[in-house]
């Protein structure tokens, strides 16, 4: 698009703002469209005196068509200037041969000829296609804009029980904010007070059910409370936040092409020179075959008009509008779903997938535990009394205070067996678990290898999932076993990519085999291996990738780094906003919600249709009109339609066809 025209339309576009919707609109429109609408005017009002003979008579007095002229030539300015300077532009930086070229040069010669409608059609009808192509792809940002929400120009800091409003720019770390409902929340904070609290997330996830929140979680920026006032601390300053960050990636994420986009950049580089030649010849194999043939003179002003048609009709603009913006577009479609790509060519990736790595916690699961059962050591009395399970209990009783998720399960399940815990003391942390003093008695919970250090026998033992031992006084009294909640999609998540052409999906975990072996029955995988370091991860991947195919990694970006970043594709399940989430991975997913990664592939694959069937479409129509034109068939007006024409037909059916 013409730089000029594309400052026109951003100065347009702003000055728009603050003024009322109608009137601002209507001005908005005619500042955007001034240049073409005067050009389109005299492009009509030229047309009509040449046909009423108004200019032929003028001419007639003259002896010279010099009417006809001048008033075609004041109509093709406003259009044609920013052409030719965005041409000589070009030139400057090297790049002669382009589309700017094309274009000049072919309404330089239906001038030459006399073609004057035919020469301000094709800059004219030109122009309004790279506007219009402009206009959808900042309609696609301002969707885009429109879904993540507008970042807050406000935030309500609390000062010595007082309110005041500042900018979230100037807001440190740590600072204590008011939000209310229907407010957005500024900066990631971590949410204060004793209940949790329900938010809209839908400018992040693409959700509409609203998430809940608990007290100490982490907010990221741009959810909006939906049932009360909250109070907030910040965790990071706003240029470092969530919003911040999302909004920096989608407007960074053109300039990652896709192998698409840059091999089309190549072609063009030779497909104008040899256009010319080709328009060129056009021209001289009739004129060399007039000289020694011997016949009629040559009619130089029918083949420079054949000339013309094959060159207005070879401007490649369909297919370099076409293509970058269906990109465009599908990373406004993806972003709408949840779906954020950090550039086209990671989109690009998702369509040929064959293998799919999935890390097990936090990512196949929810990284929440469940007690799934207790054993009891034989031989040990007064296991059960008349309080309930004294297993259960002492455990509890040590991890009351602990934030481990094994620890946090085992205390869920004495509050949900209303059981009354004993009092404990000296709790301590230690490697491999904690210790401490229940009744009088040195108790101890943690896993079989804190039993082996504290030189605790275990007797033979059976339990699915993590193991947690529980000892008193050096006596071992039992074990309580803890499984991992899988996430309700994963098994339809792994169905569909089967579907779709994934022939293989495979866990990696560092979790336990039986644990593992679990997850990967349950949701139909077709391999796992367990008990890995990331650095193991990271090798079988670069296996997987040598036995051909391309392979994702999904995993919560953190411990996963090395995988993820050894992968085709990287997609980090983890919780949007996450440093290495955002960082490490090509795709964020947000809502950590599995079955967004099969819509990935399905949405790469429908950009790579749209873009066949353009390129398709608009080769085509330009082949036949060039063959048509040769032989004098095609006229300069079919020729405007097979570049300009095809040009919005194809920018219309890519934003159908993705719906935008």
């Amino acid at each position: 698009m013409c730089r000029d025209c594309k400052n026109n339309h951003s100065h347009d576009h702003n000055h728009s703002h603050g003024e009322g919707k109608n009137a601002g609109e209507t001005e908005s429109f005619f500042r955007f469209w001034k240049l073409e609408i005067f050009t389109a005017l005299l492009f009509v009002a030229g047309i009509i005196l040449r046909h009423t003979g108004v200019l032929a008579a003028i001419d007639g007095n003259i002896g010279f068509d010099i009417a006809d002229f001048i008033v075609f030539l004041i109509a093709i300015l406003p259009v044609g200037i920013p052409v030719v300077r965005e041409m000589l532009e070009s030139w400057r930086h090297g790049s002669v041969m382009n589309e700017f070229t094309l274009m000049v040069a072919a309404s330089t010669g239906a001038f030459v000829i006399g073609e004057y409608p035919e020469a301000v059609a094709v800059l004219l009808f030109y122009c309004i296609g790279e506007k219009l192509e402009g206009k959808a792809s900042d309609d696609v940002r301002s969707r885009i804009r429109k879904l993540l929400g507008r970042l807050p120009e406000t935030a309500t800091v609390i000062e010595e029980d007082k309110l005041r409003t500042v900018s979230p720019s100037e807001l440190p770390e740590d600072s204590l904010l008011l939000v209310r409902p229907g407010e957005r929340v500024p900066v990631d904070s971590t949410l204060l007070g004793n209940t949790p609290a329900e938010f809209d997330t839908s400018a992040i996830t693409g959700e509409s059910v609203p998430g809940t929140f608990k007290p100490g979680e982490e907010l990221p920026s741009g959810i909006i409370p939906v049932d009360k006032a909250v109070k907030v601390r910040t965790v990071r300053r706003f240029s470092d936040s969530s919003m911040s960050r999302i909004f920096n990636m989608i407007e960074n994420a053109q300039a990652s092409k896709s192998p698409t986009e840059t091999m089309l950049r190549r072609i063009t580089r030779w497909y104008t020179p040899v256009v010319f030649t080709f328009a060129v010849l056009i021209f001289i194999i009739p004129w060399i075959i007039s000289l020694f043939s011997g016949g009629d003179p040559f009619d130089w002003y029918k083949w420079t008009e054949r000339s013309l048609v094959f060159l207005v009709c070879s401007c490649p603009c369909a297919l370099v509008v076409s293509i970058p913006l269906s990109y465009f577009a599908s990373l406004g479609t993806a972003s709408k779903q949840g779906l954020l790509f950090k550039g086209s060519k990671h989109l690009d990736a998702m369509r040929s997938l064959r293998t799919v790595v999935f890390d097990k916690t936090g990512t196949l699961t929810t990284g929440e535990f469940h007690v799934s059962g207790i054993t009891e050591a034989s031989g040990i009395s007064d296991i059960n009394n008349d309080d309930g399970n004294r297993i259960l209990r002492i455990a509890a009783a040590v991890d009351a205070e602990s934030s481990h998720p094994l620890a946090k399960a085992i205390c869920a399940e004495a509050a949900r067996r209303k059981y009354c815990l004993p009092d404990a003391s000296d709790v301590t942390t230690v490697p491999h678990g904690i210790t401490g003093k229940v009744n009088g008695l040195t108790a101890a919970v943690g896993s079989p290898l804190l039993m082996k250090k504290l030189g605790i026998a275990l007797p033979d033992r059976s339990g699915e999932g993590s193991e947690i031992c529980v000892a008193e006084d050096n006596t071992y009294l039992g074990s309580i076993f803890l499984l991992d909640n899988i996430k309700p999609e994963a098994a339809k998540a792994v169905r569909e990519l089967h579907r779709l052409g994934v022939t293989d999906v495979e866990i990696l975990s560092g979790d336990r085999r039986e644990a593992v072996a679990r997850v990967a029955m349950q949701i139909g995988a077709d391999g796992f291996r367990a008990e890995l370091l990331p650095a193991d991860k990271q090798r079988i991947v670069e296996e997987l990738r040598q036995k051909g195919g391309k392979v994702a990694f999904a995993g919560d970006g953190i411990n996963d780094a090395p995988a993820i970043a050894s992968s085709d594709v990287g997609v980090s399940m983890g919780k949007l906003g996450t440093d290495m989430a955002m960082e490490t991975s090509d795709v964020v997913i947000a809502g950590d919600n599995l079955e967004k990664l099969p819509q990935a592939i399905k949405l790469s694959r429908k950009v790579r249709s749209v873009v066949i069937q353009n390129v398709t479409f608009a080769l085509l129509v330009k082949m036949t009109v060039m063959a048509l034109g040769t032989f004098g068939i095609a006229t300069l007006w079919a020729a405007v339609f097979a570049d300009t024409g095809v040009t919005l037909i194809t920018i219309l059916w890519t934003l159908l066809r993705l719906r935008i």
